[in-house]
C-alpha cells in the first residue's frame, strides 16, 4: 500500500508528525509512505526505508502550485498512490487534493479544531484542554488503518542512541520563536548563567541576526557558547540528546527537543498548550503564568498578536522572572 502525506511547512507541526509516521510504519509491514514537504525537512524522515521523501522548494521552483502538483503527480505516476493524507489543510493542499480527487484517488483530511481554538482564544468556551495536534493527526488514519495508538513519542533514531555522559553538564537554550511575543527576553538568561557556572551552556541561534543577539549579551561567558549553524536536524537532535537539559520558548525547536531523551524546559506567554500544541513528553517542565492568575492567557494560538491583545502578551511574559527559571533548571538537572 502507498500513501502520501501532505506537510508542507510550519516546522513545528511537521516535526509532530513524526510519532504519527512511525506509528504507521511500525504497524503496517506492507505500507510505504511519500511525505511531501518543505525540502529543508527531509532528514527528520530518514529513519525507515518504507519512507520517502517528496521534496518541495517552497520557496523556489515549486512556490507555483502548477509546478508543486507537478512535482507530485511525477512521484503518483510511478508509484500510484492508494490514498491521500492532507495534515495541512491550506489552500496549496486543498489544490493537491482537488488534484487526486479528479484522478478518483481518496483523499482525507486532519481536522485542525480551528473553531475551538478561536472560541477558547476569545473566552466563548470554558478554559479546557484541547486535544494535542499528534492525537488530530492520528485521527485522520483511523478510518483505514485498525488500532492506531502512539505509543513512542520520540525520535525513532533515539532507540539505537546511547545518552553520552559529559564531565560537565550541558545546557541548551533555544531563546527565539517565530512570533517574537512568544520570546521571553534574552538578558533575563544571564540571571540562569551566572547561577550555574559550573553548567556549560549551549545557545540556538541561526542566521545573522540571531548569532548577533545572542553574541551581544554572552560573548564574554566562557560557559556560553552557539550552536553550529550546519548541523541539519538529525544532528541536532542527537547533541539534545546528550543535554541535561533544554530552555525553550514555543517554538519549532521545543518540539524537536522534546522528541529526546533530554527534559525541555519551555516557557509559555501569549500562546497556552491547552490549545493542542504542548511539548510531547515535558508537560511537566512547563513555566508560565497561570490562566488563574492572569485570565486572559492565552491571547493567542500561534503567537500573533493583535492590539488588543498587546497588553496581556506582555504582561504574560514580563511576570515570569528569572528565579522561577533558575528553580525549575535546578529541579530538573539535580
Amino acid at each position: 500500500m502507498n500513501i502520501l502525506i501532505i506537510r508542507l511547512s510550519a516546522l513545528g507541526d511537521v516535526i509532530l508528525t513524526i510519532p504519527v509516521v512511525n506509528t504507521l510504519i511500525e504497524n503496517n509491514n506492507d505500507l510505504n509512505i511519500w511525505i511531501c514537504s518543505d525540502l529543508k525537512n527531509k532528514t527528520l524522515f530518514d529513519f525507515s526505508k518504507r519512507i520517502h521523501f517528496i521534496e518541495a522548494d517552497l520557496k523556489g521552483k515549486h512556490r507555483n502550485i502548477r509546478k508543486l502538483i507537478s512535482l507530485i503527480n511525477e512521484t503518483h505516476s510511478n508509484v500510484k498512490f492508494d490514498i491521500v493524507y492532507d495534515l495541512h489543510d491550506v489552500i496549496r493542499s486543498k489544490l493537491i487534493r482537488f488534484n487526486f480527487l479528479l484522478k478518483g484517488v481518496k483523499t482525507r483530511k486532519f481536522n485542525k479544531g480551528r473553531n475551538e481554538k478561536k472560541k477558547l482564544i476569545s473566552k466563548k468556551i470554558d478554559f479546557q484542554k484541547l486535544k494535542h495536534t499528534t492525537t488530530r493527526y492520528i485521527e485522520t488514519f483511523k478510518n483505514d488503518f485498525d488500532s492506531l495508538n502512539i505509543n513512542y513519542f520520540y525520535h525513532p533514531l533515539l532507540k539505537s542512541l546511547k545518552k553520552i555522559t559529559h564531565s560537565k553538564k550541558t545546557i541548551g537554550i533555544a531563546p527565539f520563536a517565530a512570533h517574537s511575543s512568544k520570546e521571553w527576553p534574552l538578558e533575563n538568561f544571564i540571571t540562569v548563567v551566572n547561577h550555574f557556572t559550573e553548567c556549560n551552556f549551549i545557545f540556538f541561534a541561526f542566521g545573522k541576526r540571531e548569532v548577533s543577539l545572542v553574541n551581544e549579551v554572552f560573548i564574554d561567558y566562557e560557559n556560553s557558547s552557539i550552536i553550529d549553524n550546519n548541523l541539519n536536524f538529525i544532528d541536532q537532535i542527537k547533541l539534545i540528546n546528550d543535554f541535561n537539559a533544554m530552555i525553550v520558548m514555543d517554538s519549532a525547536n521545543m518540539h524537536l527537543a522534546s522528541l529526546t531523551n533530554t527534559d525541555v524546559i519551555s516557557i509559555w506567554g501569549p500562546t497556552h498548550h491547552y490549545t493542542g500544541f504542548g511539548p510531547l513528553n515535558n508537560e511537566d517542565n512547563i513555566i508560565e503564568v497561570p490562566h488563574d492568575e492572569l485570565k486572559c492567557r492565552p491571547c493567542s494560538i500561534y503567537g500573533k498578536i493583535n492590539n488588543k491583545s498587546k497588553k496581556c502578551a506582555k504582561e504574560s511574559m514580563s511576570k515570569i522572572n528569572p528565579e522561577m527559571v533558575v528553580k525549575k533548571l535546578n529541579d530538573v538537572i539535580n
